[in-house]
């Protein structure tokens, strides 16, 4: 029922049903076209915020990322090879270097198979169209056509514009004296690393550094024409000067290969020494192959294969027995045929009756048993300390890869008859190296001079550094070698090696036969031996020492077989460093 103070005239809003316990409430007003204006500007302001740090962050904070990812989409970082390290010998004469080449590469993609491009591109090649043709078909997009191309094939290649052909940056290694130093060389593989030889013993002073630089490239992965960017340069190899002398090497090389045909040898190997600073004049390793033809081995036989050597190991035996001075050059033996030592027969090579020997005669002859005898009275620890002194059962100094060390067994490990077989050297393996560096120790008046190949290094400046030699050391006494070199002598004067001697000059050395291990059973090849001559000249005042080694050779005697080129080498030799005999009527006296 209506108020009665409220008119009836005037209808009231109904207002909230009221209900026990409920409270009542007013609704908010209507917001206002101001506040809606303000939320409004206030949403746009926090838009704009956002969107200008975004521009700030994108444009300035992470430009530099958002850069690279762009040039990453766009540039891609290419290699540039260095130049590998020339190496030279002795005389400035160039033994191997690295001459810029490029790749040629093929997008497939692109290939117009039907045009006759085709064609002269295969004639260029030297590749038959159909091969060409097959190669192009990989869909691969990068098809590698031909290595190592020169600049005149390059420019011809271009010359004839295909979009799709690219030429990448390699190198090639040019010996310029093909194989003659290849044994020793040896070879550069994949990825300019050395696999063999100098390449390989000095990667990492011969290989340099490789460059970068980034290019811009296509879709289809083709560079772009435009500068590059980020060049980062490569840094030329250091070169190499070696010891080694050109001129000699061909002229050893070819009396060697001579040799061994008409010996009918397996193989051959001569080392050729200056005296004085042991560098490695010449140093030829040459095999007969199935076909009858004298080819270089593939290593350096005369620092990486063993033999058993002969007579030629005797140095040891005499030398210490003189430096122990247990005997003289005139002390005298009784020299039988044959002995027994420790239950097994040892012999001369000629049948001889019992008889006295000097221990000059012993050396001059090559008595197996005059050695022995001496051996006996050297005893097993001394022989085994000269011989380990001489340089045997260890590697030399020149870090060679795959250098042996040969076999030299401790005196507990030897046999009964150790003491018959290693003095007159049967009962150990050596190499070349090992021998003619001994008897070099003989021509520097007992001082054991080290080998050396390298004897500097050229910076990529052209400057050049000399390297120091390797530390010396005394072996013998002067008195000893003094003895010892007349005796040395009277092997090439009336001796076993009157082959080697060299008109007008005075030759000290010995000579070597030895019968050939079996590799299937024990015991011996039958009718296999080596031969072998090592000596030095003038004997008086040595310049140069050298080692020759015939392998499985027809006429089986070091004095027959390897004498006569130790003698041919050193007239070209001696004559080619312009180095005079003595003077007529000067005493005879060692001066090393």
């Amino acid at each position: 029922m209506p108020d009665p103070a409220t008119p009836s005239h005037v209808r009231q809003r109904p207002g909230p049903r009221r209900t026990a316990g409920t409270v009542s409430r007013k609704l908010p007003p209507p917001p206002s076209h101001a506040i809606r204006l303000v939320t409004l500007l206030v949403a746009l302001s926090a838009g704009l915020a956002f969107l200008a740090w975004n521009v700030l962050n994108d444009q300035g904070f992470s430009a530099a990322k958002y850069a690279a990812y762009g040039r990453s989409e766009l540039y891609r970082t290419v290699s540039l090879p260095a130049l590998r390290g020339t190496i030279y010998d002795r005389n400035g004469n160039v033994l191997a270097v690295s001459v810029p080449r490029v790749d040629v590469v093929a997008d497939d993609f692109l290939v117009n198979k039907e045009s006759v491009d085709l064609v002269a591109l295969s004639r260029l090649l030297g590749v038959p169209p159909a091969t060409l043709l097959a190669k192009l078909s990989q869909h691969s997009g990068y098809v590698p056509l031909a290595y190592q191309v020169d600049a005149r094939l390059e420019s011809k290649i271009a010359a004839l514009d295909l979009p799709y052909l690219s030429f990448v940056p390699d190198t090639e290694r040019v010996d310029p004296a093909g194989s003659l130093f290849s044994p020793l060389l040896g070879i550069v593989g994949w990825g300019d690393k050395g696999l063999s030889g100098i390449e390989y013993r000095d990667q990492q002073e011969l290989a340099g550094r490789s460059g970068q630089e980034e290019l811009a490239m296509g879709a289809s992965g083709l560079a772009l024409p435009g500068v590059a960017r980020d060049v980062s340069p490569a840094r030329q190899g250091t070169g190499l000067v070696l010891t080694l002398d050109e001129p000699l090497q061909f002229e050893v090389t070819k009396l060697l290969a001579a040799q061994i045909q008409a010996q009918r040898a397996d193989s051959g190997i001569v080392v050729v020494l200056d005296t004085r600073t042991g560098g490695i004049l010449a140093m030829a390793n040459l095999v007969r192959t199935a076909s009858g033809r004298v080819v270089p081995a593939e290593q350096a036989l005369a620092l990486t294969a063993q033999y058993q050597p002969g007579s030629v190991m005797k140095l040891a035996t005499i030398s210490g027995a003189l430096q122990s001075g247990l005997i003289s050059p005139t002390t005298q033996f009784t020299v039988p045929f044959q002995i027994n030592v420790g239950g097994w027969p040892f012999q001369d090579a000629e049948y001889h009756p019992t008889e006295s020997m000097p221990v000059s005669q012993i050396i001059a002859q090559s008595s197996n048993v005059g050695t022995i005898e001496i051996a006996r009275l050297l005893g097993a620890q001394r022989l085994y300390h000269f011989l380990t002194d001489l340089g045997f059962g260890q590697t030399t100094r020149l870090d060679w890869p795959g250098e042996t060390a040969g076999t030299l067994a401790a005196p507990a490990q030897w046999s009964g008859s150790s003491m018959g077989s290693i003095p007159i050297g049967t009962g150990e393996a050596v190499t070349a190296m090992q021998i003619v560096d001994a008897y070099n120790a003989v021509a520097n008046g007992g001082v054991f001079v080290p080998p050396r190949l390298v004897e500097a290094t050229v910076a990529p400046n052209g400057q050049e550094h000399m390297l120091p030699a390797a530390p010396q050391r005394r072996v013998l006494d002067a008195s000893t070698v003094r003895q010892l070199v007349p005796m040395l002598e009277g092997v090439t004067a009336s001796g076993t090696a009157t082959l080697a001697q060299v008109p007008g000059y005075t030759v000290a050395g010995k000579t070597g036969t030895a019968q050939i291990p079996s590799t299937t059973h024990a015991g011996y090849q039958p009718g296999a031996w080596d031969a072998t001559f090592v000596g030095f000249v003038p004997a008086q005042a040595p310049r140069l020492t050298a080692i020759v080694v015939l392998d499985h050779p027809a006429d089986i005697y070091g004095g027959s077989a390897s004498a006569p080129v130790f003698s041919a080498i050193m007239r070209y030799a001696l004559r080619h460093y312009d180095i005079s005999p003595p003077a007529v009527g000067t005493t005879s006296t060692f001066q090393p």
